[in-house]
């Protein structure tokens, strides 16, 4: 067995299509729009390359897709085995072990998992990865009712601005819409709302509505960290659904979260949220090695 960079997209498709995924970190990627995995994946091959162990007769055993989502910093697609093969660990430590060496230090490589669908252990410690976070999908089906903090949550107003933007901009980083987009789209099917009191924006919650699909998301929502644990976020939450499921002809309300803490997401039952799906989040930091 050799490792090789991949260049032909059309090449590494085919395998993509043909391979064995079932072991496969962040292989959601794969299942958005077309155009847009087309894009990852002439993005990878540009950097840091797809990689590749190959057999005596030159064919693809296994494959990687590492995608760059800052400097520094990559999400592995993969592996991809072919068809009818197990998994071997030799070769994913081989393979992996390639892909890092190509890189300078403190470059990190992340993975991500579904819970209860994947076996990912013996991968991640067969490479020394680190459990990073879950990323809970939680999803609610009825209205709760109000809050008794009710008068402490108002809409958005432009005089809320820059409390709101310093909290978000401090909240929410890689990939997240800033204030100024999320301001801007505000409309009947997108309301801000802020958790006042003594004067002050101590949180805030973002809802999208998407009636034509019957659902609606809670985007961003978040509490100062000064007012953590106050029960500020729940109060949002409440008045979110009880909004929404008032107001909208939608079935469901669903938001994701991140946390090590499995027991402060079970609160989120309280309002009736449920896990739908659970991501398991993984990272292997290059230095380490």
């Amino acid at each position: 067995m050799k490792t090789i960079q991949i260049n032909d997209y059309k090449e590494i498709m085919k395998f993509i299509n043909d391979a064995d995924d079932i072991s496969a970190s962040y292989l959601y990627k794969l299942q958005q729009n077309s155009e847009d995995v087309e894009q990852y994946i002439r993005n990878t091959i540009e950097e840091p390359g797809v990689f590749a162990q190959i057999d005596d007769q030159d064919q693809i055993q296994m494959l990687l897709l590492p995608f760059k989502y800052d400097d520094n910093k990559y999400k592995v697609i993969g592996p991809f085995i072919r068809k009818g093969e197990p998994l071997s660990l030799e070769l994913f430590q081989d393979l992996f072990k390639s892909l890092t060496e190509s890189k300078p230090e403190e470059v990190s490589f992340n993975f991500s998992f579904i819970v209860n669908e994947q076996d990912y252990t013996p991968m991640m410690k067969a490479i020394e990865a680190g459990y990073n976070f879950t990323d809970y999908h939680l999803i609610a089906t009825k209205d709760v009712g109000t809050t008794e903090h009710e008068q402490n949550i108002a809409e958005y107003h432009p005089s809320y601005y820059r409390a709101f933007q310093k909290l978000h901009a401090h909240t929410f980083k890689h990939g997240a819409m800033t204030a100024d987009e999320i301001v801007n789209s505000l409309d009947d099917n997108n309301k801000l709302y802020v958790f006042m009191s003594e004067g002050l924006l101590k949180g805030y919650l973002y809802l999208q509505v998407y009636e034509d699909n019957h659902n609606a998301e809670v985007k961003y929502f978040t509490s100062h960290s000064d007012y953590r644990m106050k029960g500020i976020a729940f109060d949002l939450l409440t008045h979110a659904l009880h909004y929404a499921f008032q107001h909208y002809d939608i079935n469901i309300i669903y938001f994701k979260i991140r946390s090590k803490n499995n027991k402060l997401v079970e609160r989120f039952n309280e309002l009736g949220f449920n896990v739908n799906v659970e991501y398991k989040k993984f990272k292997f930091v290059s230095s380490h090695v």
